[in-house]
């Protein structure tokens, strides 16, 4: 058995269709891969508790600056 590695968008018709088509098949395995997306990598930080909670902008620029 071999791997492939391919892109996919997600968003389009065509790449929905395709997605959808591969499911369908006998012997195909689809991981999703996570990706360096800024908003994945922010939801990562929000579950794993890396986030600071600033009273109001003055505060945020005052823990900064420390």
């Amino acid at each position: 058995m071999a791997t492939y590695s391919i892109t996919i968008n997600e968003r389009t018709k065509k790449g929905k269709l395709l997605i959808d088509f591969l499911k369908t098949l006998d012997g195909v395995e689809i991981k999703k891969e996570k990706g360096n997306n800024a908003l994945e990598e922010a939801l990562d930080d929000i579950k794993a508790g890396r986030v600071y909670k600033a009273k109001d902008a003055a505060d945020l620029i005052n823990s900064c600056l420390k």
